[in-house]
């Protein structure tokens, strides 16, 4: 069964809430929300105000993917996580 707009969004969630709480994380984990996020980018079904941070959301883990230091860049990005999160819960919640 694939999966919708709405089950990649929670994924893409949990996995930033993962760093955000860790502050570590994987280059897969990166390189799966870099490819969730690119994906949702495309679907009109996703609220605008979620497409914004998308990109930024895409970024993130695209230079993530590949960082000397995965775990620095993810402490310097906590502010924005925790404003990701929220933007994802607020406009697509469980």
């Amino acid at each position: 069964m694939p999966l919708n707009h709405n089950d990649q969004l929670h994924i893409i969630r949990d996995l930033l809430q993962d760093h955000l709480t860790d502050c570590a994380g994987s280059p897969s984990e990166c390189a799966q929300i870099e490819r969730l996020a690119a994906h949702l980018l495309e679907n009109g079904e996703v609220h605008e105000e979620v497409r914004t941070i998308l990109t930024n959301i895409n970024e993130y883990s695209h230079t993530g993917s590949s960082h000397e230091n995965l775990n620095e860049h993810i402490s310097n990005h906590l502010p924005h996580l925790e404003s990701w999160i929220d933007t994802i819960q607020t406009h697509h919640p469980y």
